[in-house]
């Protein structure tokens, strides 16, 4: 896992567990001081995994300011999703800038599908925020 992943987990008192699950992750809630705890999927591949983990992340940053329960309140439930993705596709989109890439030479298509998005604008504005002006 590299430091950047790292760090986020201690910023936001998270653990990591891989697990069989029926889904790809999951974030669990504890009481107390203990971590609460990012469920994986234990067949996922690396990528895979960072992805998840970022997602799950994003809910531990942005759930608190959620109103309504997610469980039983739509727009709960989807404002609760689009903060965690929205979350991945900003730290996906800080590595690909790092990595040296050009942000208004990015197929943000592509890159939306690589990521598991369908909302393609989402990924375009993410880049957008690197492109000079």
């Amino acid at each position: 896992m590299n430091s950047h992943l790292s760090e986020l987990l201690k910023e936001y008192n998270l653990a990591i567990k891989f697990l069989p699950t029926h889904g790809q992750g999951f974030l669990a809630r504890t009481k107390g001081n203990i971590p609460d705890q990012i469920v994986v999927s234990e067949n996922l591949s690396d990528e895979q995994i960072e992805k998840v983990i970022l997602h799950e992340i994003g809910h531990a940053k942005n759930d608190p300011s959620v109103v309504g329960d997610y469980k039983y309140i739509g727009s709960a439930h989807s404002c609760s999703e689009c903060g965690a993705n929205n979350f991945m596709i900003h730290e996906k989109i800080k590595q690909f800038i790092a990595l040296g890439n050009e942000p208004d030479e990015a197929n943000y298509v592509n890159i939306a599908v690589s990521l598991g998005i369908s909302n393609f604008d989402e990924v375009r504005e993410e880049l957008l925020k690197y492109v000079a002006k």
